[in-house]
């Protein structure tokens, strides 16, 4: 994985699972909103985009999203943590900080999207599979982009499920025992849910598709804004 120091600020911004479609005007008022007040900070921790690589056709689709990430990049600090639907897009956005995940090593806090620190092997795998951007690149250039034009709307359609996993906490529990920092904070899952063992804290951010929320970081708390169902977090980092 591709891990990036940085200082996490008070009041940073953390949004995961948007999975952005044409059309979705409150992501889009969201990004205005914080174009005209720009937070200290924002991590887009995966799946943004229900779809985006670097094809003219996803670009084009996702324009209007795309240009005001751009232009928030300009006003303050954004770091972008890719998923299993937003990947090898570092072109796209000139301005904004990639990595696979970030780390403030003096407050132990690991970010991410999710879906590479899973230790399901067959999940691993289509995950290497599906970010191969060679491979991508190829079969649309030997299908003169019908192939992939063709998947892409296909997949556009998909809808997302917001359920809720059982065993969950037995899930990360075992995931994560092999991070080495005291507070993770993920997206991919849509749990929206905080969870406590006996050396770490781990945060599943709910998915901004299913309940139209995104997170604040305040003195070692993570508190839910606009959150309409679900668990609401609020709670504090270790």
């Amino acid at each position: 994985m591709n891990i990036k120091e940085i200082n996490l600020k008070n009041k940073a911004v953390l949004i995961a699972d948007v999975h952005y479609k044409k059309g979705d005007i409150e992501f889009i008022n969201l990004l205005k909103n914080w174009n005209e007040n720009p937070p200290p900070q924002v991590f887009f921790l995966g799946d943004i985009f229900h779809l985006l690589l670097p094809f003219k056709f996803l670009i084009e689709y996702n324009k209007e999203a795309i240009d005001l990430i751009n232009e928030l990049s300009k006003k303050t600090e954004v770091f972008y943590t890719p998923g299993n639907h937003d990947f090898n897009i570092e072109k796209i956005f000139k301005n904004v900080i990639f990595a696979d995940a970030f780390v403030d090593k003096k407050k132990s806090i690991f970010l991410t999207h999710g879906d590479l620190t899973d230790i399901d092997k067959l999940y691993k795998s289509y995950v290497f599979i599906i970010r191969n951007y060679l491979g991508n690149k190829i079969l649309n250039y030997l299908t003169f982009n019908f192939l992939n034009n063709w998947l892409f709307k296909k997949v556009l359609k998909k809808q997302i499920k917001c359920n809720k996993i059982s065993d969950f906490s037995l899930k990360i529990k075992s995931k994560i025992a092999d991070i080495n920092y005291k507070n993770i904070i993920e997206g991919h899952y849509h749990q929206n849910k905080f969870l406590e063992f006996d050396d770490k804290s781990y945060v599943n951010l709910g998915a901004f598709v299913c309940d139209k929320s995104y997170y604040i970081y305040e003195d070692f708390f993570i508190k839910e804004k606009n959150g309409i169902r679900g668990q609401n977090i609020k709670g504090r980092l270790k």
